[in-house]
């Protein structure tokens, strides 16, 4: 085949950031779309009536590339993707004597967190897969999002160091026995009291949200992706933070209970928010796959109701998630429960 049915990607954390590696997990993707950047300088000194520069006078004095990725979430081989949005693991830890194994992700230091990525794009006048590798790629921007009826999603913003067409293709395999996390297994909670104790963080008490059809939890990183030094060969240095982070969140939800969220925003109460994803795979005595996002201390920052004929009143709301000045809760956790014994 000679289409995008035959493409392919993968990924590898890199020991040392820019410092490229031979990827070697593989996800079904649904799209990938890398773009390779060029910093093009011309000489235009005048010359003997010459209207335009010459071939000779374009030099390169950059490279960097940059792409997004959208995936469906599975229930294997995520975690090194979590650690890039996050920064900070913990396990994975076993839970019970079932074959499940959970990881906690929380907010830490991105510095030395990168990935190598690869793609393999099928020419179409040949059989070739060409491979495109990309070492240096860090998360700009992540977004977990999941429709009514839909699966659940992941979205990456990559910012990469530059682009090779020359490193061979690797051979892509994938995990057996993983499912694909879905509506279908979806909860959400609002409220309840928030404890963190050895690393995780629990929410007791929670209400369910009335009334939702769906959401979008987006995660800003604050990169600065434009250090190139002298020395470099127009190649940047590692992309490191140079601004807050943005935990945020947009509820698709029916004007279902004034008090449940509506009442928290005109207060501009805090709340705990917990979104959760639980697989329909039993992996051995009631053990199920699970990803959890949980915000320990939110506040709502939209959420009035907006008539807009006889219809079910929507009142799209929106949330930010913000850290505990006693220290306590991380401002946001991602926990990961699956078979996968390593990282």
């Amino acid at each position: 085949m000679r289409s995008g049915l035959c493409a392919q990607f993968g990924f590898k954390a890199e020991a040392v950031v820019g410092t490229a590696v031979t990827v070697d997990r593989f996800l079904p993707v649904a799209s990938f779309n890398p773009t390779l950047s060029k910093s093009e300088v011309v000489s235009e000194g005048v010359r003997g009536c010459a209207t335009t520069p010459l071939v000779d006078d374009s030099v390169i004095v950059g490279r960097s590339a940059s792409g997004q990725l959208a995936t469906d979430v599975r229930s294997k081989g995520f975690g090194p993707l979590l650690r890039q949005i996050l920064g900070a693991v913990s396990g994975p830890t076993v839970i019970g004597a079932t074959p499940l194994y959970r990881q906690i992700h929380t907010p830490g230091d991105l510095t030395g967190v990168s990935l190598t990525v690869q793609a393999g794009f099928p020419e179409s006048y040949s059989s070739t897969v060409a491979p495109f590798t990309y070492r240096g790629a860090k998360v700009t921007n992540a977004t977990f999002s999941c429709a009514r009826g839909g699966l659940l999603s992941l979205s990456l913003d990559l910012d990469m160091w530059d682009e090779d067409t020359a490193t061979a293709l690797a051979v892509d395999t994938y995990p057996t026995g993983w499912e694909v996390f879905s509506w279908a297994g979806f909860s959400a909670t609002i409220g309840g009291t928030p404890a963190t104790a050895t690393g995780r963080t629990t929410i007791s008490g929670g209400a369910a949200i009335k009334g939702l059809r769906g959401i979008s939890l987006p995660f800003a990183l604050g990169l600065a992706t434009d250090r190139v030094f002298a020395g470099g060969n127009g190649i940047k240095s590692e992309q490191i933070e140079n601004a807050m982070r943005s935990y945020t969140g947009e509820l698709d939800v029916e004007f279902a209970d004034r008090a449940q969220l509506h009442a928290l925003f005109s207060a501009h109460t805090t709340t705990a928010l917990q979104f959760t994803w639980t697989g329909k795979v039993d992996l051995g005595t009631g053990a199920y796959p699970v990803l959890r996002v949980t915000y320990p201390q939110a506040k709502l920052l939209t959420g009035s109701p907006t008539l807009q004929g006889p219809d079910i009143i929507p009142a799209q709301t929106t949330f930010r998630a913000y850290g505990d000045p006693a220290g306590t809760h991380p401002a946001v956790q991602i926990e990961y429960e699956a078979a996968d014994t390593t990282l």
